[in-house]
């Protein structure tokens, strides 16, 4: 995609993909349909087989920077993006993201520019699971360090200007899922690096990613966490604490409230179970689950909820 001259900043946008011909066209499709002119592409696929070269053959006049070798990983094929990009900003969709809109880009460098003093930029995204789609709002900087705890910004919906990956460095490639995270954390402890919430719905992320295997993730986003600069005291210890509580007697209070509902199903209890749990009822009570799961629990925990749920009432379309 050629980059356009001037006073606008050059937004290089960076995808990498691996085998993901199921999904990719419509990633590709969502960039290069920006109605922001000046757009640098850079894709880096990992050496695919199964298709994503064919498709990536037939964007090719739209793709600014295009690199297909074997890789180490998500995020070295993510660092590969960045030592390719020559953009001011750079944002990673992958290839099971997408831009919620034509005009994603350009509203969000709307508010960049009357917001210009920032390193980096984050936005709101939209959430896809199985049979249900929710919005994700970030909260402001101030209360980022909160949120991170059980949860994490959306590199999705983030604007970085490349100076901060220039001064700081990529994704540690130490962690293979959750490099991400560690480097969210990284630039919230770092006083030079200034970060702003800008009001805009700027991509959709589908969850079951790399990094939604539960025992093998999770661990590595507690050992970010535990050995982090961001969280290296006590009042932070007893604040991590109070919040994974909580959450976690939010989780099996509503996985109770399941259970029940399995059980008064089987004994065809479905009369009495809707009079004493309405409001709300059982498609009420999933919903609320899946809002505590994205909204509140580490984004690997989701995996293992709709796995419960899977469990209890079988896979349901939606």
């Amino acid at each position: 995609m050629a980059i356009t001259a001037g006073a606008q900043p050059v937004v290089s946008v960076v995808t990498v993909c691996f085998n993901a011909a199921a999904t990719l066209e419509a990633c590709l499709r969502s960039v290069v349909d920006q109605t922001w002119p000046a757009i640098e592409y850079v894709v880096v696929d990992g050496a695919s087989t199964d298709g994503t070269a064919a498709i990536l053959d037939r964007y090719r006049d739209r793709i600014a920077v295009l690199i297909s070798e074997p890789d180490r990983g998500i995020y070295d094929a993510m660092n590969k993006g960045i030592a390719a990009a020559t953009g001011e900003f750079v944002i990673f969709i992958n290839a099971d993201d997408a831009f919620v809109g034509r005009d994603a880009v350009r509203h969000a460098m709307e508010e960049v520019s009357r917001n210009p003093d920032a390193d980096i930029y984050y936005g709101s995204i939209m959430v896809r699971g199985d049979g249900f789609t929710t919005r994700h709002d970030p909260p402001p900087p101030e209360d980022a360090a909160v949120e991170m705890v059980t949860a994490c910004l959306p590199h999705q919906s983030t604007f970085a200007r490349r100076s901060v990956f220039a001064r700081t460095g990529g994704f540690d490639l130490r962690w293979r899922r959750h490099a991400d995270y560690d480097w969210w954390l990284k630039m919230m402890a770092d006083p030079e690096v200034r970060l702003h919430r800008i009001g805009t719905l700027v991509a959709c992320f589908r969850l079951g990613g790399a990094s939604s295997d539960l025992l093998k993730g999770q661990p590595e986003v507690f050992e970010i966490q535990n050995n982090a600069a961001l969280y290296r005291s006590a009042e932070w210890d007893r604040k991590r604490l109070a919040m994974f509580q909580r959450a976690w007697l939010e989780a099996r209070a509503e996985l109770a409230r399941l259970r029940e509902a399995q059980a008064a199903q089987a004994a065809g209890g479905w009369t009495r179970l809707r009079y004493r749990l309405r409001p709300p009822g059982p498609r009420e009570m999933l919903a609320k689950l899946r809002l505590i799961a994205v909204r509140t629990l580490p984004q690997p925990a989701v995996t293992g909820l709709r796995r419960l749920k899977h469990r209890l009432f079988g896979r349901q379309r939606a």
